[in-house]
């Protein structure tokens, strides 16, 4: 048996929750539409270049850890 963790983003539920859209989130904290809307969309993470500074800035703005933004799970592989 083999463990795998995944990694999911709740960017989509912490703004809805704060009632953000990802273009104000976007404009507000100078990050690329593209990149927020690939955290929203939980797309293309394994790919993704995160960068701390990034992840500090969107969490800072929202008032959230960073382990509020996201969620690891754990898969067991046979």
């Amino acid at each position: 048996m083999r463990t795998k963790f995944t990694l999911t983003c709740n960017l989509d539920k912490v703004l809805k929750e704060k009632d953000i859209t990802p273009y104000k989130l976007s404009k507000e904290t100078g990050e690329r539409i593209g990149t927020i809307y690939k955290l929203v969309n939980n797309q293309g993470l394994d790919n993704s270049r995160l960068s701390a500074s990034m992840m500090a800035n969107i969490c800072g703005y929202l008032g959230i850890s960073l382990g509020e933004l996201f969620d690891i799970s754990e898969e067991t592989e046979e």
